[in-house]
């Protein structure tokens, strides 16, 4: 008896499991991928709605059936194609959707012999995903937002080979060109705008001849004007500046020390025989007069503390920004020429040490004219790597890439947070494994004022987006250098980039790409 029962439970169990996959297999309201001409156009189902929504992740178009649809896909350039083959569109659903996004810019809904053709135009290929979704019927369309295309490749000449990159960052696009250089083909080095002088400038300097010792000292200048002075094929902007073009950080071209390091910041190193390198630059300097050392604590910059003991070259212009109560100590071929207080002429042969307050009574007392003054400067890399003389070191930072890893020492360096922080236009310098080099501008926002249609053209990169684009460009060490309004790239003098202020800022120095003859 309870084995005929048992069995009455299990044949009832039956029937009820096979009644619902009947029911599920015939009234399924999800649509269907098929070949045109699997099927015959016995019903129709409408297309009710279509819409999309927007993330950082991903590009979602949503397609709201009555029923059950049939559908093919096929690509082509700039196009996704979606075949209805027995949909109808509902009364009133337009025929073209406008989409806000650098995936996508329109739909457009067209017949299709007795179907639809939803055609999804876009501005950039990614990948995408194609399903349907349940009770109510849907077809979904995720399109991803993860791409990295170059929009031109041209070689400017043999060792210097130009890309434009269009990549996208979250739901944002960005645009960037990068130099790629072969440093055994071309000459590297940094230079700071040096000022015309007009013809009535020309000529006060022929009737006055000791008005040649007065340097014009740093200025501002583009660095197309820069890169046409100095005969440059391409060129970027260098290190960060003050108003006036005082570098700010370490800076020294063809061996001469133009100015100090600040919090031991990182910096672009090259040697004498070409070597390029990445690392953090220290200094230990000092003056010495007799036996007694004194620690100089700063190059070409205004004295901040009456501690401070500052050195001033003939690059810092015609006179030292000396405090009244400093002593200057006026030295040419290693000797004491003249003493004084305040602003004091720079020889253009010699150099100014000025001491703050601090040191006035002892130094007055002890220096007199024609003693004998020596300056040592030691440049301290942080890395024993370094190898041969240096001659060229630019200063920049935070670092970004340490030995291929991502290493962004903006903390350790002390920056502020309109650098740290945020997506804005980038300057970067890397070093790939091969020993190539790579300059790279990324476009930020456009400043007010400029065409709304051009400021959401590129929206910058953070400093962590700037590393791991570095790093996909094969990039083992990178640097930032300075951004924002001074980020710009010119190729044969043209700039190639979009500044954000719409046309070059003027800036203190620049890193130039010259022809070896």
């Amino acid at each position: 008896m309870e084995l005929i029962y048992s069995m009455k439970i299990k044949f009832y169990l039956f029937l009820l499991i096979f009644f619902l996959f009947q029911l599920t297999s015939f009234s399924s309201e999800n649509p269907v991928l098929v070949e045109e001409g699997e099927f015959s156009y016995n019903s129709f189902v409408t297309l009710e709605k279509i819409r999309f929504g927007q993330d950082n992740q991903k590009l979602r178009i949503v397609m709201d059936f009555s029923n059950l649809a049939y559908y093919n896909v096929a690509t082509k350039e700039g196009e996704l194609d979606i075949y209805l083959f027995n949909s109808k569109s509902a009364d009133g659903l337009p025929d073209l959707l406008e989409i806000n996004d650098f995936i996508a810019k329109y739909i457009k809904l067209e017949k299709y012999k007795e179907g639809l053709l939803l055609r999804i135009f876009l501005k950039n290929h990614t990948s995408y995903n194609i399903f349907s979704l349940e009770i109510p019927s849907r077809l979904v369309v995720d399109f991803g937002r993860t791409f990295t295309r170059a929009k031109e490749q041209k070689q400017i000449c043999d060792g210097i080979d130009l890309y434009n990159i269009e990549k996208s960052v979250g739901s944002k696009l960005v645009t960037a060109q990068v130099l790629e250089v072969d440093p055994e083909k071309v000459l590297i080095s940094p230079a700071v705008f040096e000022p015309e002088v007009d013809f009535l400038g020309s000529v006060l300097r022929f009737f006055n001849p000791k008005s040649q010792e007065k340097q014009p000292g740093f200025c501002l200048g583009t660095v197309s004007k820069i890169a046409e002075q100095k005969g440059a094929i391409a060129a970027v902007n260098g290190t960060y500046f003050s108003w006036n073009g005082v570098p700010l950080g370490v800076f020294m071209i063809n061996g001469e020390i133009i100015s100090y390091p600040i919090f031991d910041r990182t910096a672009l190193v090259i040697t004498e025989d070409k070597g390029f390198y990445i690392d953090n630059i220290t200094m230990d300097s000092y003056f010495q007069h007799g036996e007694v050392k004194y620690a100089i604590t700063g190059i070409n910059e205004p004295s901040s503390s009456n501690k401070d003991i500052v050195l001033y070259t003939p690059r810092y212009g015609a006179a030292a920004s000396a405090k009244g109560t400093a002593f200057n100590i006026v030295v040419k071929n290693g000797e004491v020429e003249s003493l004084s207080s305040g602003n004091t002429i720079i020889p253009s042969d010699g150099f100014i040490i000025s001491a703050g307050d601090m040191y006035t009574e002892f130094l007055s007392s002890s220096v007199k004219r024609e003693d004998k003054i020596k300056v040592v400067i030691n440049i301290i890399p942080y890395s024993t790597s370094i190898k041969g003389n240096l001659l060229h070191l630019i200063g920049g930072g935070p670092r970004l890439l340490k030995s291929g890893r991502i290493y962004i020492s903006k903390y350790q360096e002390k920056f502020r947070s309109d650098i740290a922080k945020g997506r804005a236009a980038r300057t970067a310098v890397g070093i790939t494994d091969g020993g190539k080099l790579l300059f790279v501008t990324v476009d930020g926002k456009l400043r007010k004022g400029e065409k709304e249609e051009k400021s959401a053209s590129s929206a910058g990169m953070s400093l962590t987006e700037l590393a791991y684009f570095m790093q996909s460009l094969g990039a083992v060490d990178a640097l930032n250098l300075d951004g924002g309004g001074s980020s710009t790239m010119v190729v044969n003098g043209k700039v190639r980039n979009n500044p954000v202020d719409g046309n070059q800022r003027k800036v203190g120095n620049a890193i130039l790409i010259k022809p070896l003859y």
